[in-house]
């Protein structure tokens, strides 16, 4: 059985997640995927616009959806400091639809008001929520 570790999700509003059972977190930072598991070496890591999972020592796995931030593993407390973060269970798919649409839609018309970083981030964060809800199997 893997030892488990603490681990924690802290947004600019809430502590949005805090358990001490986690066996494994995967991520992506700016430079490429990571995984963490117990007793890992101390890192600092940027976090990209990217799911995050984790494994419980029950088994289950929990998907979040994390829009930036840092994540910090020292002495077997695994801690993501994000700017937005929301559980996969609480993403309504049909707003994350409709945010991806109007997102292509404006970098499509290239309007010359149009903040060309603002609309790709936008259309980055609604697939990557999109990816998020498909991966819980929900439409």
């Amino acid at each position: 059985m893997a030892t488990p570790f603490t681990f924690e999700i802290v947004t600019p509003d809430k502590m949005l997640f805090v358990s001490e059972e986690v066996t494994y977190v995967g991520f992506r930072t700016l430079v490429g995927g990571m995984g963490i598991k117990a007793n890992h070496l101390p890192v600092i890591a940027t976090l990209d616009v990217a799911p995050l999972k984790i494994q419980l020592a029950d088994g289950s796995e929990e998907i979040f959806a994390v829009c930036g931030g840092f994540l910090e593993m020292q002495n077997n407390k695994c801690t993501v400091l994000a700017t937005i973060a929301e559980p996969g269970a609480d993403i309504d798919a049909a707003r994350a639809a409709a945010a991806k649409e109007r997102a292509t839609a404006r970098l499509a018309a290239r309007n010359e008001d149009l903040d060309v970083e603002r609309a790709k981030i936008a259309l980055k964060k609604a697939t990557m929520r999109l990816r998020v809800s498909e991966a819980l199997g929900k439409k």
